[in-house]
């Protein structure tokens, strides 16, 4: 055991801590714990090899909580939550209403950065004190509109943007009302409202969105286009939206089974705004598509420390899954679990579609696969929602309503290699089995990897 702390503290007393990936290969390689060979499968052995596993994990969890606190504090994402705060603290005593809303745009701005489940508790009761304090601006009206819509929170959404009648023809009302046709599966309106709005005036966020339309619409190569367009919007100062743009890029290319592209514009994020979870997130996956599970599993367990999202957990969960380590992935599922669950009890519903894919992939619960399914699509009735319903009756091997929920997903027109997946599958158990055939055939022609493990969005 000295030999071990004695690695670590060499590790951390080396620059290498400034490279996660490489901190944690160095860390991960001390504990190695292998799967039991078929000699080694009896009840004494088992319960030796899982508490090993525990131990594994234990120390994995420790390692990167001490590399978090050795995290740079002058990368950018570290550095733009230290001037959030430090704006926050320093703002001048105001009027009861100027105070309420300043505090909820802080909460507001930290939970679209970090987008933790408890920032964007702190926005919501935020939000809520500033409503209660009067006047009641526009301004509040507009942001918590925009914090409602990306949590799901649709008809909450709705009656704030009710509020503002008198703006109906502000172009940040407008562009919040086509977000929630998209939400609400209405495509081809919100393709007509942001390209209305481009017309009017160009802006780097409106080209994203019609960027991600054109992509799922089965047109990447346009979307590439608008997304490069946005980029060119941007000012220096806008080097996290650059990242953000970079990281759609990759997307693209990932979901198309372009591995190399894809990590050029993943460096290319990586490179413009450093220390950002969400390009970790993007390059976790990536390297568990090519089954460099070893940099996977210390990416994810460098954003669980750091970030503490229950969507790492189950991301992890599932990588140990695909490996074929169940009794690895078992703590991780439970931990995310737990924390989707915790938010449905607290009436959240940003959580009933990850809920659905957890219970028809993970747990392979049908039964309650559909019931999150189903509230979800009352919720957001769109080509998402429906293929999660769709795979959730499938699971539960109820074939006959898989597939007629999967024509409703299907209808909307969506390009989507896993799309396509899900609906060969139902087709070839519930018929006609050419038609399964017809769109494994499309799964593979759009991307010839879509069985490489891929996480969760």
């Amino acid at each position: 055991m000295k030999k071990h702390v004695f690695s670590l503290q060499s590790l951390f007393k080396t620059k290498a801590y400034e490279n996660k990936t490489q901190l944690f290969v160095g860390i991960l390689n001390t504990f190695t714990v292998s799967k039991p060979t078929r000699h080694q499968t009896t009840m004494p052995n088992l319960i030796l090899h899982l508490a090993k596993c525990t131990v594994f994990l234990l120390i994995a969890l420790l390692a990167t909580t001490l590399a978090c606190w050795f995290t740079p504090a002058g990368n950018d994402y570290q550095r733009e939550l230290n001037d959030l705060a430090s704006a926050a603290a320093h703002r001048p005593a105001l009027k009861p209403a100027e105070t309420a809303f300043n505090n909820a745009y802080y909460w507001f701005a930290k939970s679209a950065l970090t987008a933790h489940p408890k920032d964007a508790q702190q926005a919501l009761a935020a939000f809520a004190t500033a409503t209660n304090t009067q006047p009641v601006s526009a301004e509040l009206l507009l942001l918590k509109a925009s914090f409602n819509l990306k949590w799901h929170r649709i008809p909450a959404a709705k009656a704030d943007l009710a509020q503002l009648g008198a703006l109906s023809n502000d172009p940040r009302v407008q562009i919040l009302h086509a977000d929630i046709a998209v939400q609400e599966g209405d495509y081809p309106a919100a393709l007509a409202s942001y390209t209305q709005r481009l017309n009017h005036q160009r802006n780097w966020d409106t080209l994203a969105r019609l960027a991600y339309l054109r992509a799922k619409l089965g047109d990447p190569k346009t979307a590439d286009e608008l997304y490069i367009a946005a980029e060119a919007e941007l000012s220096a100062k806008d080097m996290r939206a650059f990242a953000w743009l970079e990281l759609q890029r990759g997307y693209l290319a990932l979901s198309a089974g372009d591995y190399p592209r894809a990590d050029t514009h993943y460096q290319a994020a990586e490179h413009a705004y450093s220390g950002y979870w969400l390009s970790q997130d993007y390059r976790a996956e990536w390297y568990a598509a090519q089954r460099n599970y070893p940099a996977a599993i210390q990416t994810y367990l460098a954003l669980i420390a750091c970030s503490k999202r229950p969507e790492h957990y189950h991301a992890l969960g599932d990588l140990y899954l695909f490996m074929n380590q169940p009794e690895l992935a078992k703590p991780w599922h439970d931990a995310a679990l737990a924390a989707y669950m915790a938010a449905v009890q607290r009436g959240e519903t940003q959580y009933y579609h990850t809920l659905s894919a957890f219970y028809a992939d993970t747990r392979t619960d049908g039964a309650l696969a559909i019931t999150y399914a189903q509230q979800d699509v009352r919720l957001r009735p769109n080509v998402g929602t429906r293929d999660a319903l769709a795979w959730a009756y499938f699971r539960a091997e109820r074939y006959p309503e898989a597939a007629a929920e999967m024509q409703r997903a299907l209808a909307y027109g969506w390009q989507d290699a896993h799309l396509f997946y899900h609906a060969a599958m139902i087709f070839l158990a519930a018929g006609p089995t050419a038609l399964g055939q017809h769109y494994l055939n499309l799964a593979a022609t759009l991307n010839p990897h879509y069985t490489d493990f891929h996480a969760h969005r």
